[in-house]
């Protein structure tokens, strides 16, 4: 299963850039796509959500550290880099198809986790 960070409860929705305070997330399990409010809180509670959910593959444009590091540490959920721009649902899944999206890994997690927390730190 796919989950998917959006701005609303449509499926042709812009992807939330703050993966913690997405109001919306999208599922795609085999070509079906659902689309459920975000009750968790933080970046942390969205992940042990998503967790719970079973899902594989988490594409996203931002996170911050202790989300990565909780994603990393458990090991069963590949995060993909949609790229920071913004990205409607529908160009989302056809880059994933295209295997066009980036895996975050601590090779690449450093400057885009990075970039994130200092959007944080300048509020």
């Amino acid at each position: 299963m796919i989950a998917i960070p959006l701005k609303t409860n449509k499926e042709n929705s812009a992807l939330a850039p703050l993966f913690g305070k997405a109001k919306w997330f999208a599922f795609v399990e085999n070509g079906n796509i659902t689309i459920e409010k975000n009750e968790a809180q933080g970046g942390s509670g969205v992940v042990n959500w998503l967790l719970g959910k079973d899902v594989k593959t988490l594409i996203m444009q931002k996170m911050s550290q202790p989300p990565y590091q909780m994603i990393k540490e458990e090991g069963s959920i590949t995060i993909l880099y949609v790229g920071s721009d913004r990205i409607e649902l529908p160009e989302a899944l056809k880059r994933y198809e295209a295997n066009e999206l980036v895996i975050l890994d601590d090779t690449n997690a450093p400057d885009i986790v990075k970039s994130h927390d200092r959007q944080h730190q300048q509020r």
